[in-house]
């Protein structure tokens, strides 16, 4: 598009300069797009300041399950906010939020108790509370290439080479993920061990499990698509029982998109507490904090605190139990029209690679895919793409923005029920020239 047709978004970007300091999300993740300002969505589609319309495969980094606009979801949040949509929380509560979590009940493996919260971010860190308050120790375990919020203790770190005798986090210059402003005992209070390795994660709690209250994992890294190995999952459970660790499991991006009960159903593996959030309002902000009676109930008692201006407000809940409405009707019908548009989009994908020469990965679960730049088959962490060229994925990313579409930084794609087959058309045509440039 020639400079002059872009006035509006470059005047809104000198006018955001003066007041704004960068993007309202700020990782420190190679993005290379100027900002674009968006003002409309309907589908699958978004259209910017300008006027220009996008393809969305971001959807807001994963909430949007159920599209832009759709009707259902839309007439009920209208509703709500008509009727009413904030409470005093804690001193009031409304006949949803009992509803919503006897959903949750219904379909989590192991929710017993459900406690709403605003981010996932905020879920990450009751449920560490949780889970030291029940144990009586101090110290997480985590995983690398995994992501848990932006607070001092879940961001970033580098691995330690010997994990077993040195299993605590390194601060780094050089960490992608790194921040000034953290307070230097942050990784102290957690274990950063390499995603998928078996016997590192089990030689490390043989020697230090009197001090680890949780095993915090995304049971599929979505960063990446990083898969559990088959087994491990079960191996990380295994092991709680025997040291009496909470397994919790990090569903703010599987939740509700793999399937209605999570990552929890798809594997076969129970956590003792899970954390839930993106898809569980399809954009609408909440979250929440699901598991044991036996732990959830400290909350009850007040001898944890779970406090929040927000928690369970009934703006969020009625957005969570719309989604809920729409994944479950027709058999899951969302989930059928995800899948299918997917498998077009993917294995189109894959087919470009192989006719433009490109050593192209594209794997993923329900609803989120990669293009990893590599000749594996399968990839089951950050480690194995070593040698590759890290670049490619945001070079990519934009060179499709240039063509319009939009996916997440490092090659990530989320799939929406709202997207279709000539969405999907579109997209490979598009996907054809971009990778063409690569």
């Amino acid at each position: 598009m020639a400079e002059n047709e872009r006035s509006r978004s470059r005047l809104l970007f000198e006018r955001a300069e003066k007041v704004l300091p960068g993007p309202q999300s700020n990782l420190r993740i190679p993005i290379s797009i100027a900002p674009t300002y968006i003002v409309r969505g309907e589908g699958a589609r978004l259209w910017d300041a300008d006027d220009r319309e996008y393809i969305d495969y971001m959807i807001a980094a994963g909430p949007g399950i159920l599209g832009h606009s759709n009707t259902a979801y839309i007439e009920a949040v209208v509703e709500q906010l008509n009727r009413l949509y904030y409470t005093v929380s804690g001193a009031t509560q409304t006949p949803m939020e009992v509803e919503l979590a006897e959903k949750i009940v219904q379909y989590v493996p192991c929710a017993e108790k459900v406690r709403f919260c605003l981010s996932g971010t905020e879920a990450v860190q009751l449920a560490l509370r949780l889970a030291r308050a029940y144990t009586g120790r101090r110290v997480f375990v985590r995983f690398e290439g995994a992501y848990h919020g932006w607070l001092d203790n879940v961001l970033g770190g580098v691995t330690a080479e010997d994990t077993v005798n040195h299993p605590h986090p390194l601060a780094s210059p050089d960490d992608p993920l790194g921040t000034d402003g953290r307070d230097d005992a942050a990784f102290e209070q957690s274990f950063r061990l390499p995603w998928n390795e078996f016997g590192i994660v089990e030689r490390v709690l043989e020697k230090h499990w009197r001090d680890v209250a949780m095993i915090l994992v995304e049971p599929v890294q979505a960063a990446g698509c990083y898969e559990p190995k088959p087994g491990f999952l079960d191996h990380l459970r295994n092991l709680c029982d025997r040291y009496g660790i909470v397994l919790c499991f990090d569903e703010v991006v599987t939740g509700f998109r793999l399937a209605m009960g999570g990552a929890q159903e798809a594997y076969g593996v129970t956590p003792d507490l899970a954390t839930y959030g993106k898809a569980l309002a399809a954009g609408v902000p909440i979250s929440a904090v699901a598991g044991r009676a036996s732990i959830m109930d400290l909350l009850k008692s007040s001898r944890v605190v779970g406090a929040g201006t927000f928690n369970g407000y009934p703006l969020g809940v009625a957005a969570a139990l719309a989604t809920m409405s729409a994944l479950e009707s027709a058999g899951g019908e969302c989930f059928t029209r995800v899948d299918q548009t997917q498998e077009l989009l993917a294995s189109g994908l894959r087919r470009i690679g192989e006719e433009s020469g490109v050593k192209m990965l594209v794997q993923g679960v329900r609803g989120l895919f990669v293009i990893h730049f590599t000749d594996r088959e399968k990839v089951y962490s950050l480690r194995e793409l070593a040698g590759s060229d890290p670049s490619l994925p945001n070079r990519l990313r934009v060179l499709l923005a240039e063509e319009g579409v939009l996916i997440m930084w490092g090659g990530r794609w989320y799939v929406t029920a709202a997207h279709t087959e000539d969405d999907v058309r579109e997209t490979l045509a598009k996907a054809r020239r971009a990778i063409g440039r690569l």
